[in-house]
């Protein structure tokens, strides 16, 4: 069995509302909005692409200091009910990298319709081994997240959805 290649990545991250495969910009937009909610201080500044293209999507400075970096992604299969075959929440193995910055690190994972999102923060990742999963026939690199250790966020939150994710918070950020 083979690994999963750029190729395959490209397909996974198709959207219409997209330019190309890595076009998140839209996605960043919308965390931003509920940063601004989130952090309420005027000493805060939330940078976009911080490192460049192929790093973090977000950059939290707070008074000029890096305080915390996000990594954003959307799943097509999550529209207005989690997936009844999602057993967990998967932290891919190529983003291990954004883990060892000395900065908290928070993974992002957006509904479909971006108006509900999962937030994992690095040291409830890092309690998770890396391991081989099989998806649509090919190997992944993956960190299996318990949703005990994901907060879910969202104005539309289903009864399935809060009882699967005991942290979660009904809350309006788009």
């Amino acid at each position: 069995m083979t690994f999963i290649n750029k190729t395959d990545i490209k397909k996974f991250g198709t959207f219409t509302d997209r330019k190309n495969s890595f076009d998140d910009d839209l996605d960043i937009e919308t965390f931003i909005k509920f940063l601004k909610i989130a952090y309420d201080d005027q000493n805060a500044e939330f940078v976009s692409k911080p490192f460049g293209i192929y790093n973090v999507d977000i950059g939290v400075y707070v008074d000029g200091k890096l305080k915390l970096t996000v990594d954003v992604e959307r799943w097509k299969s999550w529209n207005s009910e989690w997936p009844s075959y999602y057993s967990h929440v998967s932290f891919l193995g190529r983003k291990e990298k954004f883990l060892t910055r000395k900065e908290n690190f928070c993974m992002v994972y957006f509904n479909n319709t971006r108006d509900k999102f999962i937030c994992v923060d690095k040291k409830d990742i890092l309690k998770y081994p890396t391991v081989n999963r099989n998806v649509k026939g090919k190997l992944d690199r993956v960190k299996i997240v318990s949703f005990d250790d994901a907060r879910l966020y969202g104005a539309d939150l289903t009864e399935r959805e809060k009882t699967l994710f005991k942290n979660h918070c009904v809350c309006e950020f788009k």
